[in-house]
């Protein structure tokens, strides 16, 4: 249970009581003073009434983050009950609303006012002035390139801090754009965690390890790249005063399950990758309260073009394969996934972030579509079909020896009801995009080490155990491919 949250309500529990306390006894000294007789039961009973009826409205728990003006309302019908109890023991009707015109202003315009800072229109405009910059962590990355790029269109001011582990070219569209900052670093290196996280309203964390083979390479720097880097970005936004954190998860988490999964379903991890997610998703939701708004969501599996190009996902390999050898080596053809294209990872975090607070606090999140749930074979028959659009025949070579475990169809109505999101891109889209970039050249041997988490998570730990290497762990990985391929 956060600590912080509940200091918080406690507070407010005591203010309250304090104050209904107060006004009783106002209420009953003035009328003495006036020589009016005034019976204590009514007097008792109202702030019993009050604090009863805002416990059952939730303004406690439920609607703590509600907005001012419905906070306010619920303390309107908690006093107008408690007056109303005055009046059914008492035929006082100076107490009763003399009562309800001391109480009222002393529980609701605190509340109110509180809520100027929070409001859900006002968070958005603080995030995109001057002062509000999006920080986001791992912003050169497969995924964070697209974050930056949509954000920056959006007029969001934008901050990344990445070790640039693939060299600056991911970045290099972004540099001269005034609401572009850089801070090359990384995120478990405290220094510059509280550069970057200094003046910032929001988080967006992407750094760590990705994909369960990268993770299964070493069980100790996988933790540290994964869970230890995620409390430490938690706990400099903490200090930092920023309200904001969105976490990138996975549905990875749900593992093997033969029903359809929700933001509700059992998890059912399968990989060290997935419980690293789970045990980070519980470190944030742990700390939320009325001041630090995480939001989890869980990725379905990512595919499509990226400035940062990745090739060990089983869509966009499907589609190298297809280009440069007209064969797809297909596994477990009838294991179920979902699909969604990394743009649209990005605009559904730029929808969480425009979205109110109350919608999106503690919130996790499915991220995906629909109808991009399909099996492993249906990918492939549609890779296929873009191939044969570009008169490219395709042979499949089909296994079903299946080590990866993983087996799910995922929904994703929630996302679509509370926030609006819907996929732009379906499968055939992505893959014809990425069908055209290797027409220009723009990749190479799809095959390099660089294009493969799993190749430069090798890298990196050996960075990691050797003492005399250590300061690797904070410069580009390129640097130490050239070093290991030399």
């Amino acid at each position: 249970m956060n600590i912080s949250g509940v200091n918080s309500n406690y507070l407010r529990l005591v203010y309250d009581l304090l104050s209904l306390i107060f006004t009783s006894l106002f209420v009953y000294f003035f009328h003495s003073m006036a020589k009016i007789p005034v019976e204590l039961m009514p007097l008792v009973l109202a702030p019993i009434v009050v604090m009863g009826s805002n416990l059952a409205l939730g303004i406690f728990s439920y609607n703590r983050l509600a907005s001012g003006v419905k906070k306010v309302g619920i303390i309107a019908a908690s006093v107008i009950l408690g007056a109303g109890a005055m009046l059914l023991v008492s035929e006082t009707f100076s107490s009763a609303v003399l009562f309800s015109f001391i109480v009222f202003p002393l529980l609701a315009l605190p509340r109110y006012f509180v809520n100027l800072n929070r409001t859900d229109s006002s968070f958005v405009s603080r995030v995109l002035d001057d002062k509000g910059v999006v920080l986001i962590v791992g912003g050169a990355g497969y995924i964070g390139t697209h974050v930056v790029d949509v954000l920056l269109n959006s007029n969001f001011k934008v901050r990344v801090l990445d070790r640039l582990m693939y060299n600056r070219a991911t970045i290099k569209d972004f540099e001269g754009n005034p609401n572009f900052q850089f801070v090359e670093g990384d995120a478990t290196d405290i220094s510059k965690l509280v550069e970057a996280m200094t003046g910032a309203s929001a988080v967006v964390h992407l750094a760590g390890l990705v994909g369960d083979p990268a993770c299964a390479v070493d069980k100790d720097f996988t933790r540290h790249t994964n869970v230890i880097s995620t409390r430490m970005v938690k706990d400099v936004a903490l200090s930092a005063g920023v309200s904001r954190f969105i976490f990138a998860s996975s549905c990875s988490v749900y593992g093997a399950n033969d029903d359809v999964v929700s933001e509700t379903s059992d998890l059912n991890p399968v990989s060290l990758y997935a419980v690293t997610k789970i045990d980070s998703e519980r470190e944030l939701l742990n700390t939320q309260n009325e001041d630090f708004h995480p939001t989890i969501l869980r990725f379905a599996t990512v595919f499509g073009h990226s400035r940062r190009p990745r090739f060990d996902l089983v869509g966009n390999l499907f589609t190298a394969q297809a280009f440069n050898e007209k064969r797809m080596n297909v596994v477990g053809p009838a294991q179920w996934r979902p699909f969604v294209h990394c743009r649209d990872l990005a605009r559904a975090i730029e929808k969480v972030l425009r979205a109110p607070v109350s919608k999106v606090h503690g919130q996790i999140f499915n991220v995906g579509d629909e109808n991009l749930n399909m099996t492993i074979g249906d990918l492939a028959n549609k890779v296929a079909e873009v191939a044969k659009q570009n008169q490219a025949e395709v042979r499949m070579d089909i296994s079903e020896n299946v080590s990866d475990r993983r087996n799910y169809r995922v929904s994703f109505k929630k996302i679509k009801n509370v926030l609006g999101f819907e996929a732009e891109y379906t499968i055939e889209k992505g893959v014809a995009e990425i069908w055209s970039q290797f027409q220009k050249g723009s990749y190479g041997d799809y095959k390099t080490k660089a294009y493969s988490n799993l190749e430069m998570t090798k890298i990196q730990v050996n960075s990691f155990y050797d003492p005399l290497q250590t300061t690797n762990i904070y410069r580009p990985v390129s640097d130490n491919l050239k070093t290991t391929e030399a």
